[in-house]
């Protein structure tokens, strides 16, 4: 992915784990998107050096 694709994906998951998060989603489904958001911030961090 470029750096582009990537902070639009960071930027949707970001605001889709804010949603769950206030829905009072479970903790599963809240650690899931964090886990898969941290590992696109990891990869935007490693493409953007």
């Amino acid at each position: 992915m470029f750096c582009g694709e990537l902070f639009t994906e960071i930027e949707r998951l970001r605001t889709e784990m804010n949603r769950l998060a206030k829905a009072g989603a479970g903790y599963a489904q809240v650690l899931e998107v964090s886990q898969r958001l941290d590992m696109l911030i990891v990869e935007y961090m490693r493409t953007a050096a």
